[in-house]
């Protein structure tokens, strides 16, 4: 993933000198911030053997929460605070309806996908939520820059990653969530609590939809019926590209913020070579494809080396 992303540099600097810039990578770095955090949930939920496709209708109706709140002119720490117990709660109802009535997670999540995404528009009524943008949350969604050019969603999202990537490398919880996606039999057998593992991921994944969400909303200015559409296909993208496996026990935050740059930067290409924003969605799905394509394929490389290896 870093040569490919080595390589899209090289070729693109010779096609368009702009890509380069500061300018553009600093708007790279601002616009990947979302898929980021979404990237980084989804992770902890595939290390788990599970999925999450309701992340991008948890991140839309967070957003609501925390545009509605404001708008009602509520303190904005306690604003900030419902929205993200917001996330959190549908998190937990999908990890509950996981775990506790045996629905499988596509099933469940996919569920909540449409329960979420329509709540929302009942919600609006068709019509985006504006006017709560006060001084402050065009800090938080980065509207005006914190420190120099640093902005609060690119530092949120930094820090966020940083502890995250604590939490699975040097926690119990996070080498029993690696334990219970290599095999979940093996770790229940050795007193893992795999159904609390499975629910503290999707309560994971749901809170930082719903930063996410929060901080799209103060960077849009606007919470439309649709804000969170497609971004579960992106957010499993960057997972899968970063190296998280779909059938559990494997990925890294590191690698889930790779990938969320892999795909900015592909849509940036698309858009510097001028081709229409509508390929976007086909350049996704077509790294996914690549991606989960080449997961199988070192898998199976894998297994023929082990089983290789004794004849040796």
């Amino acid at each position: 993933m870093v040569g490919l992303l080595v390589l899209i540099c090289a070729v693109m600097t010779f096609l368009a000198p702009s890509f380069l810039t500061y300018g553009n990578w600093y708007n790279l770095a601002q616009q990947m911030v979302f898929v980021a955090l979404l990237a980084i949930g989804m992770t902890i939920v595939l290390i788990t053997g599970g999925i999450d496709l309701s992340v991008g209708s948890v991140l839309g109706l967070s957003a609501g929460v925390m545009a509605y709140l404001v708008n009602q002119g509520m303190m904005f720490g306690l604003c900030l605070l419902l929205a993200v117990a917001a996330g959190a709660a549908l998190g937990l109802v999908n990890g509950l309806v996981v775990t506790k009535l045996g629905i499988p997670d596509f099933v469940a999540t996919l569920a909540m996908l449409g329960v979420a995404g329509g709540l929302l528009y009942l919600w609006t009524g068709g019509v985006p939520f504006t006017g709560f943008m006060i001084p402050v949350y065009d800090t938080l969604g980065g509207v005006t820059p914190l420190v120099g050019d640093l902005t609060a969603p690119i530092l949120a999202m930094a820090v966020i990653a940083v502890v995250v990537a604590f939490i699975m490398r040097r926690t119990s919880f996070g080498r029993h969530a690696y334990g219970v996606g290599g095999n979940r039999e093996a770790a229940r057998l050795s007193g893992v609590d795999v159904g609390r593992v499975r629910v503290t991921a999707y309560v994971l994944s749901g809170t930082l939809a719903a930063c996410a969400g929060v901080l799209l909303a103060g960077r849009t200015t606007a919470v439309a019926p649709t804000i969170g559409v497609g971004y579960e296909i992106q957010a499993i993208a960057a997972a899968v590209i970063g190296g998280a496996a779909l059938a559990g026990g494997r990925g890294r935050v590191l690698g889930a913020v790779l990938g969320a740059l892999t795909l900015t930067v592909a849509s940036n290409v698309i858009n510097l070579a001028s081709v229409s924003p509508t390929w976007q969605p086909v350049a996704v799905g077509t790294i996914l494809l690549v991606a989960v394509g080449l997961d199988r394929a070192s898998a199976s490389l894998s297994r023929r080396l082990g089983r290789a290896a004794p004849s040796r």
